[in-house]
């Protein structure tokens, strides 16, 4: 199970999401490896926008995925 600490941190990061809005999504190159890349969200967020870069790990070893699950609320 994790542990309550982890949950906390991962509520604090990943929190900063709510409300904002997806305006646009590509994939990044990676410079490091040229048979890689990023799927890379464009948010905005009030005035701020900003990337939502999704990664195999908290590392940054590669690009990585997400799952988009029906129903939840």
């Amino acid at each position: 199970m994790i542990p309550n600490w982890r949950v906390k941190s991962y509520m604090e990061h990943f929190g900063q999401l709510k409300g904002a809005e997806i305006i646009d999504f590509h994939m990044v190159s990676d410079s490091h490896d040229k048979h890689n890349a990023w799927p890379t969200f464009t948010m905005r967020k009030g005035d701020d926008i900003f990337s939502f870069v999704l990664s195999q790990d908290e590392e940054g070893n590669g690009g990585g995925f997400a799952f988009i699950e029906k129903g939840v609320q």
